[in-house]
């Protein structure tokens, strides 16, 4: 149940028709919506709740909001992560959901970890991408052509830089940035935060922070009691049962990406992306250091230090390309998932060990 914006009421009408028959494994598109209604008119906050008459709200420059109601298969958040490994396989579930979505001229436009979810049982697919509320019809753009600057190697631990990140580029025409009720501002790109134009890579980029943010958000996963009473559940919270037991607050530092200055925001991620050692720096910071000591196993420690550090990696790798001047990233789904099989590969070894999931033997 989401209060959609009436001005957005058409074009998500398209994107519903472009899906129709066009079903994907890893998207997760709505069974039924339809918007509430009262005397054969929409129900909106400005006509039928603050009671203002047509003609009036005409004159208001304030958005229009109908209550919309859509039905959708069940499936798992991610707070309800089995472990590590659950969760990266989500996030690439997602990336292929999202890929998908481009190649049909769907831009996603709202990438987040609320929008991304996870399989009920091992066997099932492992991560799906949800809520198409903010999308847009828009064609794929294409990638820059690679230049000669040499990128930086991947899973690569021994390899360290003094470069500076360069000055972020300036924008010939900057717009504000659109409410943070319509994008997320934590998991929007540098680019987006900056008034620049949106396209698939910017929400390619969301998926970075969707994997860094994770691991401030968590202290591992529920206990494997907790997880099965939350499926059984159908994971749903009681009203006032607070927050999980596992959910810890982000570092004052990425906490100010919830609420600070778009322009703030985006010239710090710029200034970790656009450095050929702001991965390591990132995670050799205290912040990080200290949310590994404190919530993750120490076996878990070097992969996931890899793990972020890589991905950060091919962000910088892109940015390197000729023409795009380091003013957005240009990383592909392909690039994206081709790094998260590597690292799945590499430390197969260590999903099952550190797996709270319920259903071990169902698999």
């Amino acid at each position: 149940m989401v209060w959609e914006d009436l001005a957005r009421v058409g074009s998500q009408d398209e994107i519903m028709q472009c899906l129709k028959n066009k079903q994907h494994r890893n998207l997760i598109v709505p069974l039924t919506k339809f918007r509430v209604e009262r005397n054969s008119k929409m129900d909106t906050t400005l006509g039928n709740i603050k009671g203002f008459l047509d003609y009036q709200i005409k004159e208001l420059d304030i958005e229009n909001r109908v209550l919309t109601i859509s039905l959708s298969e069940s499936k798992r958040p991610v707070k309800y992560f089995w472990g590590v490994h659950d969760f990266v396989q989500g996030l690439r579930g997602a990336l292929l959901g999202h890929e998908y979505l481009t190649r049909l001229g769907i831009l996603h436009c709202d990438i987040s970890e609320n929008n991304i979810v996870l399989g009920l049982r091992p066997g099932h697919e492992r991560g799906y991408l949800i809520d198409l509320d903010m999308a847009v019809l828009q064609p794929a753009e294409e990638l820059t052509q690679a230049g000669p600057p040499k990128p930086r190697a991947l899973f690569d631990p021994s390899r360290r830089s003094t470069q500076k990140a360069p000055a972020l580029p300036q924008l010939d025409s900057k717009k504000p940035v659109k409410a943070l009720r319509s994008r997320t501002f934590p998991y929007m790109s540098y680019n987006v935060l900056r008034g620049g134009r949106h396209t698939h890579f910017d929400d390619v980029e969301s998926f970075l922070y969707v994997l860094l943010l994770f691991f401030f958000s968590y202290a591992g996963p529920l206990p494997v009691l907790e997880l099965r009473k939350a499926d059984e559940a159908g994971f749903v919270q009681s009203v006032g049962s607070g927050h999980l037991s596992h959910m810890r607050n982000w570092p004052d530092e990425y906490a100010d990406w919830a609420d600070g200055k778009a322009q703030k925001i985006g010239k710090e991620k710029h200034s970790t992306i656009s450095s050929e050692d702001g991965a390591t720096i990132l995670v050799e910071s205290a912040e990080f250091v200290d949310c590994l000591r404190n919530n993750w196993s120490e076996e878990l420690h070097v992969p996931i230090c890899e793990l972020v550090e890589n991905s950060i990696t091919i962000f910088y790798n892109s940015t390197l390309r000729t023409g795009s001047k380091g003013s957005r990233t240009e990383v592909s789904h392909a690039e994206f998932i081709s790094m998260l099989d590597t690292w799945l590969g590499m430390y197969a070894d260590l999903e099952d060990e550190f797996s709270n999931c319920p259903f071990k033997q169902e698999s």
